[in-house]
């Protein structure tokens, strides 16, 4: 099961099946790319997508716009803001507000990693058994939401859409919907719904790189796409002798890394990123993974959160015309 996930996620199947059933994911996905989603008029929407099945780098957007818009917050003059995660392989039961200490069963590991990231912030987090609920929780105690996960909303319009993408694999590796690839939807539906595409960026904050350079490093993933990781790691001169990978959102076996940590090929240390790290039942070293906003993204979030029409942002789209895949 493993391997048929690792396939889908990547996009690695060809040949007439194969682009018989993307074109099946296609009509299916670009439906889907808008979501139906009822909120009060009062309130503003920052919706943040991701271009592929993982690896886009939407949920630590979505947890910097947040962060962003609290700002103003902290200073008087701004909105009251919430961050809405989707619980994905969790069951809340009911619409509720994430603590730190929260089971990961209960409310999903993206909407962790978010209660942890925005808690200093004093931002909520909040997660139901399905989107609407949540939606319906959150407006009741915040002015701006930001939707982790939701390209674009009906009946209204999100306020700010937003989409992810990775700056070096935009597309993902084919520019295809699964099988033959890894896009969440056709690219020209993405694009309809964003009003702005957002390369993620990489922050440099303080860790100690050194420690790992001269270490023997092992990966834990439990991401769709962890070669964006180990990209990361590249560019800071780590190379994992050991890369352990389990389902998106699920667990690694203690045996499993237990196994990897004795004879001649051991690993002195384990690193994952704060999301994969909530799936290892053993101490790791989590990666940092702050983002670098554009300038224009920080000036439309100051708008919103102070309740001023956003800027429209429609030639934010000519400005990443470079990012549409060639014929």
């Amino acid at each position: 099961m493993l391997f048929v996930a690792r396939v889908l996620e990547e996009g690695a199947f060809t040949g007439r099946l194969a682009r018989a059933a993307a074109r099946v994911w296609e009509g299916a996905s670009a439906g889907r790319v808008v979501r139906a989603l009822d909120f009060p008029a009062h309130v503003r929407v920052v919706a943040v997508g991701g271009a592929t099945l993982g690896g886009s780098g939407k949920t630590p957007l979505a947890i910097a716009c947040a962060r962003e818009l609290a700002r103003a917050r902290s200073s008087g003059s701004g909105a009251r803001v919430a961050f809405v995660g989707h619980a994905y392989r969790a069951r809340p039961g009911c619409p509720r507000v994430v603590r730190t200490t929260d089971p990961l069963q209960l409310v999903g590991d993206e909407a962790l990693v978010a209660a942890v990231e925005l808690e200093p912030a004093g931002v909520p987090v909040v997660v139901g058994p399905d989107r609407a609920s949540a939606v319906a929780l959150a407006a009741r105690i915040a002015d701006v939401l930001v939707l982790d996960g939701v390209a674009q909303t009906q009946p209204a319009p999100a306020t700010l859409a937003l989409l992810a993408v990775d700056p070096e694999e935009p597309w993902g590796r084919a520019v295809a919907v699964p099988p033959c690839g890894d896009l969440r939807a056709p690219v020209e539906a993405l694009l309809r719904a964003a009003d702005a595409v957002v390369p993620i960026v990489e922050d440099d904050v303080p860790f100690p790189w050194d420690t790992l350079r001269g270490a023997r490093v092992g990966l834990v993933s439990a991401l769709a796409r962890p070669h964006r990781v180990l990209r990361s790691l590249a560019r800071r001169g780590v190379v994992p002798r050991v890369v352990l990978r389990a389902r998106d959102h699920t667990p690694v076996a203690t045996r499993t890394l237990l196994q990897h940590e004795r004879g001649e090929a051991s690993v002195d240390v384990w690193v994952a990123t704060r999301k994969c790290s909530l799936h290892v039942p053993r101490p790791t070293m989590v990666l940092p993974h702050a983002i670098l906003l554009p300038p224009w993204l920080r000036s439309d979030l100051a708008r919103i959160g102070h309740a001023l029409t956003p800027a429209n942002t429609g030639n934010n789209l000519k400005c990443n015309e470079g990012l549409r895949p060639h014929a």
